[in-house]
């Protein structure tokens, strides 16, 4: 039962990410209102995660969770009540703090329930998010082509009820290793005191810096550089989760006996080939085909490491995962503004901006190289 709640509940989480981008942001507001809309997704987001392991360690995995749902569900119901835009920041705020919990702690409990599994388990689990990530439009999509004259409030309360279930679930968890307390709660010293962990939060946060800028921005990339229209623009992104997809699925489901360290090493290799193929390329049919082998290199990355950190502090699990989610979700806000910027024309523009991200991952190659000479072994 701990597991499938934790699989849904991060499928769950990636399709209401898409709700309020999608639908809030129709509501009217200036573009500095609607930014902050947007942003407001992320600002408590890392606090909240690093909030959460410290307490799961203390009381146990369940409470955190069960309290965390509860806010993911709460600001539905305020979006479907109140029309303020405001309010609904406020409450898009509100979802970033449930976000931050229960994706951290879903994460963590995962890896206590499958040990010597860690990497698949969490692989199988962001399967799940990516799903829900291509997903999540879809059905949007979908809703307003079924019911054309569906009312926001309505679709905001279907969304609300659907998203209750996990709360539910978590409150009536009954499972030892989800209630448990840590036996060693200091998990952020025991991190940040460890040289391997630190390189592995750093190595997290060079990931999801180019992971999500290139999610932001390929879209707007392919209608404006290789001239595809606004209907087919959008296909880039799907290729892009889709290619993540596949390669955690097939590492979740194969290839067990792949040690980490070559694991990453072969991700961040072949993702930077893609990275500079795609972005050089300007040939339309080309660019879509290495947008999804960026996805595929990047894929497994983000389970990898977390399951490393995890393996490496097991005595504090929640502690440790939510301070590496909080570190990967703290790069997020940094590289939209840092592309924002140095995308202007009269800097490098979004192609070389886009193709810079490699350097991120040159680095993060560096960081695998040096965790695999303090190892001295493979894995």
């Amino acid at each position: 039962m701990a597991v499938f709640l934790c699989l849904y509940s991060i499928l769950i989480i990636a399709i209401d990410v898409q709700v309020f981008p999608s639908v809030l942001t129709r509501l009217g507001g200036n573009s500095v209102q609607q930014g902050l809309l947007l942003s407001s997704l992320f600002f408590l987001f890392p606090l909240s995660s690093a909030l959460a392991g410290l307490t799961a360690d203390k009381t146990g995995k369940k409470t955190v969770l069960s309290a965390g749902a509860a806010f993911l569900t709460i600001p539905f119901g305020i979006s479907a009540i109140v029309k303020d835009l405001w309010i609904r920041t406020l409450a898009v705020l509100l979802f970033g703090i449930g976000m931050g919990a229960v994706e951290g702690q879903s994460s963590a409990l995962l890896t206590d329930l499958y040990p010597g599994k860690e990497r698949s388990i969490l692989n199988l689990s962001q399967v799940f998010f990516c799903i829900g990530a291509a997903g999540g439009p879809f059905l949007i999509s979908l809703a307003y082509r079924l019911h054309p004259d569906l009312k926001l409030p309505h679709l905001l309360w279907s969304v609300t009820i659907i998203t209750s279930t996990v709360m539910i679930g978590f409150f009536l968890l009954n499972d030892k290793t989800s209630t448990s307390a840590s036996l060693n709660p200091s998990g952020f010293k025991n991190v940040l005191q460890d040289r391997e962990g630190r390189l592995l939060l750093l190595s997290i946060f060079l990931y999801v810096a180019p992971e999500m800028g290139t999610a932001g921005w390929l879209a707007k990339y392919t209608e404006e550089y290789l001239f595809l229209s606004k209907a087919l623009a959008p296909l880039s992104l799907t290729l892009f989760w889709g290619g993540l997809g596949v390669s955690r699925a097939l590492v979740g489901f194969l290839f067990h006996s792949i040690k980490d360290i070559q694991l990453l090493s072969a991700a961040f290799l072949l993702t930077f080939i893609f990275q500079i193929s795609a972005f050089t390329v300007k040939t339309p049919a080309a660019a879509l085909v290495f947008f999804f082998f960026i996805g595929f290199g990047m894929g497994t990355v983000w389970p990898t490491l977390v399951a490393m950190i995890s393996m490496r502090f097991k005595q504090s699990s929640g502690s440790a995962v939510g301070l590496t989610v909080a570190v990967g979700a703290t790069a997020i806000p940094i590289i939209h503004q840092v592309i924002g910027i140095l995308s202007r024309e009269s800097l490098f523009g979004l192609q070389y901006t886009l193709l810079g991200l490699g350097l991120l991952t040159l680095f993060n190659l560096y960081i695998i190289y040096t965790l695999y000479c303090i190892q001295d072994k493979w894995n």
